[in-house]
C-alpha cells in the first residue's frame, strides 16, 4: 500500500505566476540602518526570490565565533516593524538601542504593485514613524515626516491585498487588523520554535500584534480565509453556531439554576412540614402527601387561641386621675404656704405701729406724743409747742388699739392656713402609696401585655409561615414540570453543524490544493515512503507526515519541518494568486532540534529551483541561518547579509548592544 501511495504523491512543480506578473506583488528591495539621519551603518539590499542572512556556525567559519548574538532575529524584526508591526524589540532591547542611538532610524523599501512606499521608524525615542511614497530610503529622509503621511503601511497593505476578506475577518480582528495578523504567520517569531500551524506570535517578543492575544479559532478562520477555504454560508453558520452555543450554554446554566432553587425549595417545605424526601405533593394511600400536609398545618395554626392581653387603659386613667388629685391638693397647700408669711408680716408691722408710743425705760413706761415723742403728761402740764391743735389722745388710743386687733386677726389667719397646708400635705401623704401600687400595676400589666403581643406575634407568624408553605408547596407542583430535564436545543445546532460541515466539505477545493502542494514539497524534500496529508475537521486545521509502514512520526525536527513546508505550500498558492495572500514569507532560523543537514539544505535547494525556472520570481523568500547554505547559494546573489557575533563591527548594528 505504501508503495502505490507514492505512485500517487504529486511532484510539486514551480509556482506559475499569473500571465503578466513580472514581479511580486509586495517586497521588500531594502533595509537600511542610521545612526542619525546622515550616517548609515546598515544596508541590507534585498531582491525578489530567495535571499539569505548568514551567520555562519564554527564549523563553516573557522573561526571560534559563535553564531547566535550577531542580529539574525534582530533583523527579522526590524523588517517585521517596518511592515507594520507596532514594536520591534522587547522594552529592554528598545532601551539600550535608545541609549546607543538617540536619533537613529531604521527604515525599509517596500515595494507595492511596483511603487516604493518607504516606511521610516525610530531607533530612539519613539513617535517619528512615518510611512510616503519615495524612489529611495535617502529621499524619504530628505522629504521628512509631512502632515498627513501614514504612520504605518498596514493600510496600504490591506486595500492592496485584502479588501476581499477584510469584512468577513472574527470579531476579534476587525478589518483594520487583517495584514496584522497575517503578517504573524508570514514572519513568525522565532522563539514560536515552529511548534505549530497557528503559533505566530510569542509574548515574550513584546510586539504588541493582534496575534498575541487570538485564540486559535479565530487565527484558524483568517487562514482559511486567506486561502479562500471558508465562504459566507460557512461564515453565517460559523456565527449562527457561536450564537446557538451561547443560547444553549445560557439556558442550561439557567435550567441548573432552576433545579437548584427547586431542590432548595423543595427541602425547605419539606423541613417545614416535618416530611421526609420521599413524600410528594400529593397523597398516597398510606400516608399524606405535601399539599395535605400544608392545608392541615395551616387549619392547625389558624385554630390556636390568641392570648388576652390586661385593661392596661384602665390602670393608666386610674394613674390619670390620681395624679390630677395630687396635683389639686399640692396646688392647695401651695397657695395657702403662700399666704401664712405674708399675713405674719403685716401682723408684725400693725403691731409696731401700734407700739410706737410706748418708749420702754428702767422706771416703768412713759406714754409720749407720737408727733414730738415729748411725754404725755409734760404735754398736758406745759401744752404742745409743735402742733397748733391739742392731741386727740381718744383717737390715738381707739388707732392702736385697731392696729393691734387686726394684728391679732392676721396672727389667727396665718396660724389657721398653716394648719391647713399641714392638713393637706398629711393628704398628699396618704396618696403615694397608691400612686406606687398603681405604678406597680401598670408594669406588670405592661410586662403581660408585652407577653400577650408576643404570643399573639408568634401565633400570627405561624400562620403566616403556614400559609407561605402552602403557596410554596402547590408553586412548587405547578413549576415540577419546568424543572425536569428539558430536551436540549440541539436540533438547530445540529442543523447548523451540518452545514458547518458542508461548508468544510466545500472548502476542501481549496484545502486539497493546498494539501497538493505540502505534499508535492513533503516528497521533494524528504526521503522517499514519507507522504504528508493537510486535515481540515471540526478539530481544526493539521498537517500531518507519515512513513510508510510506520504511520504519522512526530519528533521536534519533523514537527518544525511540516510547519515551513506548510508555509512553502501556501506560498506557492500565493505566488499563484490562488489564495489571498502576498507571496512573501520570512523563516527566522527554521533548523530545528536534529533536523538532517542535507534536509535542511533541501529547503534552499527547493526555493532555489523555484526561482531558476520562474526566470523572475514572484514571490520573496527570506531566510535566517546558522547551517551553511549550499555553496552553488553562498555567493552575494543569494546571501544578502553576512554577520558574525565577533568582532563587534560584523553584528546587525556593528557594534555591541
Amino acid at each position: 500500500m505504501a508503495a502505490q501511495a507514492d505512485l500517487f504523491t504529486p511532484a510539486i512543480q514551480p509556482p506559475q505566476a499569473p500571465e503578466g506578473r513580472a514581479g511580486p506583488r509586495l517586497w521588500v528591495r531594502r533595509l537600511a540602518i542610521f545612526r542619525d539621519p546622515q550616517t548609515i551603518i546598515r544596508d541590507v539590499r534585498l531582491k525578489p526570490g530567495l535571499n539569505i542572512i548568514w551567520t555562519p556556525d564554527m564549523s563553516s567559519s573557522g573561526s571560534r565565533a559563535l553564531a547566535h548574538g550577531s542580529g539574525k532575529t534582530t533583523f527579522c524584526r526590524l523588517l517585521r516593524a517596518c511592515l507594520g508591526e507596532p514594536a520591534y524589540a522587547t522594552d529592554a532591547q528598545r532601551s539600550r538601542l535608545m541609549a546607543r542611538f538617540p536619533n537613529g532610524l531604521f527604515m525599509a523599501e517596500i515595494m507595492i504593485d511596483g511603487a516604493c512606499w518607504v516606511a521610516v521608524r525610530p531607533l530612539g525615542l519613539p513617535g517619528g514613524e512615518f510611512v510616503v511614497q519615495a524612489d529611495s530610503a535617502e529621499d524619504a529622509i530628505a522629504q521628512g515626516r509631512r502632515d498627513g503621511d501614514q504612520t504605518s503601511v498596514d493600510p496600504i497593505i490591506v486595500s492592496s491585498f485584502f479588501s476581499t476578506i477584510a469584512g468577513a475577518t472574527p470579531p476579534e480582528v476587525g478589518g483594520d487588523h487583517v495584514w496584522d495578523v497575517l503578517r504573524a504567520w508570514l514572519t513568525r517569531d522565532q522563539e514560536c520554535r515552529l511548534a505549530d500551524i497557528l503559533a505566530w506570535r510569542s509574548s515574550q517578543t513584546q510586539t504588541r500584534s493582534r496575534a498575541q492575544v487570538l485564540g486559535e479559532t479565530a487565527k484558524l478562520t483568517m487562514v482559511r480565509l486567506a486561502l479562500r477555504a471558508l465562504d459566507a454560508e460557512e461564515r453565517a453558520a460559523a456565527t449562527r453556531e457561536r450564537e446557538l452555543v451561547a443560547t444553549v450554554e445560557d439556558e442550561r446554566r439557567r435550567h441548573a439554576y432552576r433545579q437548584q432553587q427547586y431542590a432548595e425549595s423543595l427541602q425547605a417545605a419539606r423541613r417545614a412540614l416535618n416530611a421526609g424526601d420521599d413524600v410528594g405533593f400529593d397523597d398516597a394511600i398510606d400516608r399524606k402527601g405535601l399539599i395535605s400536609l400544608a392545608e392541615a398545618a395551616l387549619a392547625d395554626a389558624m385554630r390556636a387561641d390568641l392570648p388576652k392581653a390586661p385593661d392596661v387603659g384602665s390602670i393608666f386613667e386610674r394613674q390619670k386621675a390620681l395624679n390630677n388629685e395630687r396635683d389639686e391638693l399640692v396646688a392647695r397647700r401651695q397657695a395657702l404656704e403662700k399666704e401664712v408669711d405674708p399675713k405674719r408680716l403685716e401682723a408684725n408691722h400693725l403691731r409696731s405701729e401700734a407700739n410706737l408710743g410706748e418708749i420702754d425705760i428702767t422706771q416703768g413706761g412713759i406714754r409720749v406724743c407720737p408727733v414730738c415723742r415729748i411725754g404725755i403728761d409734760e404735754v398736758k402740764a406745759k401744752g404742745c409747742g409743735i402742733s397748733l391743735e391739742p392731741c386727740d389722745l381718744s383717737a390715738l388710743k381707739a388707732a392702736i388699739a385697731e392696729k393691734q386687733k387686726k394684728a391679732a386677726e392676721l396672727d389667727a389667719e396665718a396660724n389657721a392656713a398653716e394648719q391647713e397646708a399641714n392638713r393637706i400635705g398629711s393628704l398628699i401623704q396618704q396618696l403615694e402609696p397608691r400612686k406606687q401600687a398603681l405604678e406597680v400595676e401598670a408594669k406588670t400589666a405592661a410586662a403581660a401585655s408585652s407577653v400577650a403581643q408576643a404570643a399573639a406575634k408568634a401565633v400570627q407568624d405561624r400562620v403566616y409561615r403556614a400559609r407561605r408553605t402552602l403557596d410554596d408547596v402547590r408553586t412548587l407542583r405547578e413549576s415540577e414540570a419546568a424543572t425536569k430535564p428539558a430536551a436540549p436545543a440541539t436540533a438547530a445546532l445540529e442543523a447548523v453543524r451540518a452545514q458547518l460541515d458542508a461548508g468544510r466539505s466545500r472548502a476542501r477545493a481549496a484545502i486539497r490544493t493546498l494539501e497538493e502542494k505540502y505534499q508535492g514539497i513533503m516528497a521533494a524534500w524528504l526521503p522517499e515512503g514519507v507522504t504528508g496529508a493537510v486535515k481540515l475537521d471540526g478539530n481544526g486545521l493539521k498537517v500531518d507526515a507519515e512513513f510508510s509502514g510506520r504511520g504519522e512520526v512526530s519528533t521536534a525536527a519533523l514537527d518544525s519541518l511540516k510547519i515551513v513546508a506548510f508555509d512553502l505550500a501556501a506560498l506557492h498558492m500565493a505566488v499563484e494568486e490562488k489564495a489571498d495572500l502576498p507571496a512573501f514569507l520570512i523563516h527566522d532560523s527554521p533548523r530545528e532540534a536534529d533536523l538532517d543537514g542535507q534536509l535542511y539544505a533541501g529547503l534552499f535547494e527547493l526555493v532555489h529551483h523555484w526561482e531558476e525556472a520562474a526566470g523572475t520570481p514572484c514571490f520573496q523568500y527570506i531566510v535566517t541561518t546558522t547551517t551553511a547554505p549550499p555553496p552553488e547559494l553562498q555567493g552575494d546573489s543569494y546571501v544578502r547579509l553576512r554577520m558574525s557575533s565577533t568582532p563587534a563591527e560584523h553584528r546587525l548594528f556593528a557594534m555591541d548592544i
